[in-house]
C-alpha cells in the first residue's frame, strides 16, 4: 500500500497541469501557470508534503523544473519522457508505482 501522495507535472508552454493522487487513491487535478508566480504556487503547495511527495515530471524545461521541485521539497523527483506519460493524470499514476 503507497503511503506518499504522487504528484503528476506536465509542463506546457504557458501552464502546468497537476494530478495529485492520495494514498486513499483519489485524484485531484489543476493548473498553475507556466511563470515565476506559478512555480512559486507549487513550491508552496509541495512544502505541506515535503519528502513524503514522490513527483513524475514531463514536457518543457522538465530536467530543469524537477531539479528546482526536488531542491525545494525534498521530495523524491522523476523525469518521464512526454511520449510514456504526456498528461498529468498518467504522471500521478508513475509515480505512484515507483514505490
Amino acid at each position: 500500500m503507497q503511503t506518499d501522495l504522487c504528484v503528476g507535472i506536465a509542463a506546457r508552454h504557458d501552464v502546468l497541469e497537476i494530478a495529485a493522487l492520495s494514498p486513499d487513491g483519489s485524484m485531484t487535478q489543476t493548473s498553475f501557470p507556466a511563470s515565476r508566480l506559478g512555480l512559486t504556487a507549487l513550491k508552496l503547495f509541495l512544502a505541506a508534503y515535503g519528502p513524503s511527495a514522490r513527483l513524475a515530471v514531463s514536457g518543457v524545461a522538465a530536467p530543469s523544473l524537477a531539479l528546482a521541485l526536488e531542491n525545494e521539497s525534498g521530495s523524491a523527483t522523476f523525469i518521464v519522457s512526454s511520449s510514456i506519460a504526456p498528461q498529468a493524470k498518467a504522471l500521478a499514476r508513475y509515480a505512484e508505482h515507483t514505490a
